[in-house]
């Protein structure tokens, strides 16, 4: 079983998140920073990450995925929470069934925040200074990554753009005149084509490579 670590203070939650995770995965209560080293993912406490800043600077350095869970983060902190590295933000008052869902999907690689905001996690991630060329270690996987963009169709390279942009499936189905149901069935074809898991990683996929 993948370890997946509990951080919170409040009991009443450790309780009930370990409930809802234990019969899938190896869970363990983690009471610093420390303790953190060979969890697969975190369950934190939005409560923790409030009072302890440095704990929001760990979300993009750290091997684990930290996934944050809270009851009263405003869309712009959860916003923010993603751009910094977490994989996603679950309500508190979400039953444990999402819970135990939500640590699946980013152990897989995914994100988890509410469906209409991934646009604006997309957008405001694309509009970060991009990375130095001097920065850039593998040009081969720079090359590789190159080749695959180019197996995509033309109406392909549209949507992809389009999620790079940060634009819905809705806005992509007008712009382009299509249904929302084929801009899903483009999305699954550029996902794997370009062994992707999600729009995040495609935005920032075609950002990085095209």
């Amino acid at each position: 079983m993948r370890r997946v670590a509990i951080f919170s203070n409040n009991p009443t939650l450790i309780k009930l998140w370990s409930h809802a995770l234990i019969s899938h995965f190896d869970i363990f209560t983690a009471s610093s920073t420390a303790d953190l080293s060979d969890a697969a993912a975190v369950v934190i406490d939005s409560t923790n990450v409030d009072n302890d800043s440095d704990l929001t600077a760990m979300f993009a350095v750290s091997s684990a995925r930290f996934l944050v869970v809270g009851k009263d983060w405003s869309e712009n902190k959860q916003i923010n929470a993603l751009v910094h590295g977490a994989a996603g933000y679950c309500g508190e008052s979400e039953p444990p069934k999402l819970l135990l869902q939500a640590v699946t999907s980013v152990l897989k690689g995914d994100i988890w925040i509410q469906r209409h905001l991934v646009p604006r996690v997309i957008g405001t991630l694309v509009k970060m200074k991009p990375i130095p060329a001097e920065e850039t270690v593998d040009s081969n996987k720079t090359i590789e990554s190159s080749a695959l963009l180019a197996t995509l169709s033309s109406r392909e390279n549209d949507v992809a753009n389009m999620i790079r942009d940060g634009e819905s499936n809705k806005v992509i189905a007008t712009s382009l005149e299509i249904s929302e149901r084929t801009v899903k069935a483009h999305l699954t074809s550029i996902f794997k084509k370009l062994a992707v898991s999600d729009r995040l990683h495609l935005a920032l996929y075609i950002k990085e490579y095209s």
